[in-house]
């Protein structure tokens, strides 16, 4: 059997700016007075590590887990506000896989867990909790990933997954994907160019094309 591990926002969904708009808000709501932040330039691409970095240096109070239960119901009731679309074909690609008996799937997201699962639901995709691992207490994406795939095995009740896929939207699941030695797929043109920049071999504008 093998395995996809699937991002969220920008590969399944069409929420990034969505999302952003709602993070920025959620921050202003919490008392983060500045805004301008490129969210890029963090050490990590996590919503954990981000509002925490953020919050704890211009609010000048520890980001314990209540500020963040806080935060992440904001950001579910922002981004609840809008309609998610689906990336062209991701729900029909979900579908097939959940029918293949060859492949398992998985979810690993920056995001915390109540937007992701907001997002899943969004495009019809169901799943048991064992496959949906958000950045709640783990901050880097590596660590994200590689607690997907540990799941997935206790979920498919393999010792090991013949080949693992990452499939992505940007440079930070690209790179993470190589740290861990998993062969990428990166979907959509918005970060088509610095991704192939990075080493980026497979590339899919959607994922209608994308056929495993």
């Amino acid at each position: 059997m093998n395995l996809i591990v699937f991002d969220i926002d920008g590969t399944l969904t069409d929420s990034v700016e969505i999302h952003i708009g709602a993070f920025r808000k959620a921050l202003k709501i919490l008392g983060v007075k500045e805004e301008g932040f490129n969210f890029k330039t963090y050490k990590h691409h996590t919503d954990s590590y981000i509002s925490k970095v953020i919050y704890e240096e211009h609010v000048q109070k520890p980001f314990d887990a209540e500020v963040q239960a806080q935060f992440g119901n904001i950001l579910f009731s922002e981004i609840n506000q809008h309609k998610i679309e689906e990336i062209k074909g991701a729900s029909q690609l979900i579908q097939n896989l959940q029918k293949n008996k060859n492949y398992g799937i998985c979810y690993a997201t920056g995001s915390l867990l109540e937007p992701a699962k907001l997002k899943l639901e969004a495009i019809g995709a169901t799943y048991d909790p064992l496959q949906l691992v958000p950045s709640n207490n783990i901050y880097e994406r590596e660590n994200i990933v590689s607690k997907a795939i540990e799941n997935a095995k206790e979920f498919y009740k393999v010792e090991q997954f013949d080949k693992i896929y990452s499939i992505g939207d940007g440079l930070w699941d690209l790179k993470t994907a190589q740290n861990l030695g998993l062969e990428f797929i990166g979907i959509g043109e918005e970060n088509e160019a610095i991704m192939r920049e990075n080493g980026m071999k497979t590339f899919h504008i959607d994922l209608t094309t994308f056929t495993p």
